[in-house]
């Protein structure tokens, strides 16, 4: 009989639920064009779990590029990166480009957040 321990269970448990915990996006881009269409591209993705994780989830802010308001927080859109990323792996993702709503070439995205992503548990 096999039997898994606590910790394992509680791992396994972790890594799934909170994704958010595992997963880091280390470098990024974001090209606004005048039509107001966002696309992130070149992507590069770290995931730290035992799990492959899909579509995930993000947050992109941005800040104004304009004289009275430099730097502020001006905007946020939230997407999803149709991406499959392997367990305890490292690359670069949606080198073509990838929508992500709406930007402004007067707008700097500077913040970019993992909400969540969605597990596949085999």
């Amino acid at each position: 009989m096999i039997t898994t321990s606590f910790a394992q269970n509680y791992n396994d448990n972790t890594m799934a639920a909170h994704p958010e915990w595992y997963i880091k996006v280390t470098e990024w881009n974001v090209y606004a064009t005048w039509s107001a269409v966002a696309i992130i591209h070149h992507v590069t993705i770290e995931n730290n779990s035992d799990i492959t994780y899909k579509d995930v989830k993000v947050r992109v802010c941005y800040s104004s590029m304009s004289t009275g308001g430099a730097g502020t927080i001006v905007s946020q859109e939230v997407g999803v990166l149709p991406v499959t990323i392997p367990p305890r792996s490292k690359k670069t993702y949606l080198t073509s480009g990838h929508t992500l709503g709406a930007a402004s070439t007067f707008m700097n995205a500077v913040d970019l957040q993992v909400l969540s992503a969605t597990p596949i548990i085999n």
